[in-house]
């Protein structure tokens, strides 16, 4: 008798995956504007490194509601960290809307190659609020130079709210040797209760009794 084997029959090849292909920055130009909030942000962290996508995503963020599709237009925004960008952002400083000024500060803390530019006007900014939300972007400023400009802040600024932002912003860092800084910030300002208890609080710290 004739036995026959089972011949097990090839599986069909499977086609290989293929990556699909990467919109152009115009398609992700246009996608800025789309109704779908996650195609924004796609579209808005897609545009990373396109030069000539930076007026659009300045554009996008003055009028965009979501904040995850904010972070992601800041975010792609702050990469380029060059003045123009940083010049462009800085304007938002003075926002009306706090969480658009707060969202700014902090893709300005991420861009110390183009910030050390700008601080000469935003410290001398004529709105105190400006020079407020200066402080808080040098309080995560990756800069050798961070803690000596929120020392000539502390020392020469005129209004006690920038001061007091000051302070709290070169505390985390702060040693011995700027005790005298903040002593003198508070002879400047007797009546202000709050930068008082702020610097008697972290003195003994920096003399080393606390």
């Amino acid at each position: 008798m004739i036995t026959m084997g089972l011949v097990r029959k090839k599986a069909a090849e499977q086609p290989e995956d293929v990556a699909p292909e990467r919109p152009s920055a115009e398609a992700l130009r246009a996608q800025l504007d789309d109704p779908d909030p996650d195609c924004r942000r796609e579209a808005a962290l897609g545009l990373e490194g396109d030069e000539e996508s930076v007026p659009h995503l300045l554009t996008r963020m003055t009028v965009e509601t979501e904040t995850n599709v904010r972070d992601a237009i800041l975010t792609t925004l702050a990469a380029h960290d060059n003045e123009t960008v940083a010049g462009s952002l800085a304007v938002h400083l003075a926002s009306d809307d706090a969480a658009l000024r707060t969202a700014v500060a902090e893709a300005l803390a991420t861009m110390p190659r183009s910030m050390p530019a700008l601080l000469p006007s935003l410290l001398v900014a004529p709105d105190h609020d400006v020079r407020v939300m200066t402080a808080m972007v040098l309080a995560d400023l990756n800069h050798p130079d961070t803690a000596a400009w929120l020392v000539q802040m502390i020392s020469e600024d005129p209004h006690p709210n920038v001061v007091t932002a000051a302070i709290d912003a070169l505390l985390p860092v702060a040693g011995p040797e700027h005790a005298a800084v903040l002593e003198e910030a508070v002879r400047r300002f007797p009546d202000d209760p709050f930068l008082r208890f702020t610097v008697q609080a972290a003195l003994p710290r920096l003399a080393g009794t606390a």
